[in-house]
């Protein structure tokens, strides 16, 4: 089986001035995004953002399928993730992503959740972001 998603950014102007918006291909989601947003709370989405959301619902989708396949429908799974952008040498990255995740599962202890956990962190988002192929094609005349 393929799949393939596709989104879209666009932006008009500097990076201290301008913005742009990121969008995905479902129509699902359309939001604006600018430095500004990177920096604070502008109402505004970022990449970081959209990179902790994709992780987060990767891995919350791999946990209640690993559940289920276990007899355990989960009754609720949330799981906040925390995306840490740094700068390293006048560069910024991205060295760490932190998961939360709390569950309300019926006849699932403690150390079988975290087990499952552990497992469901190898869902597709996070072995992107453990590296992965990245191509550009690149052309003038966007217009």
């Amino acid at each position: 089986m393929s799949i393939t998603r596709r989104s879209e950014a666009t932006w008009e102007g500097s990076v201290a001035k301008g913005g742009g918006r990121l969008s995905g291909g479902s129509g699902a989601f359309d939001e604006p995004f600018s430095l500004a947003s990177r920096e604070g709370d502008t109402g505004a989405t970022n990449p970081e953002e959209m990179i902790g959301a994709a992780l987060a619902g990767c891995f919350t989708m791999s946990l209640a399928n690993l559940l289920t396949k276990e007899g355990h429908p989960p009754e609720l799974l949330r799981t906040a993730a925390a995306v840490h952008l740094e700068e390293e040498g006048g560069r910024f990255s991205i060295p760490r992503i932190e998961l939360d995740c709390a569950g309300d599962v019926q006849g699932v202890d403690a150390s079988r959740f975290d087990e499952l956990s552990r497992e469901a962190a190898d869902c597709p988002v996070s072995r992107l972001c453990s590296g992965a192929e990245i191509t550009v094609t690149a052309s003038l005349g966007a217009g």
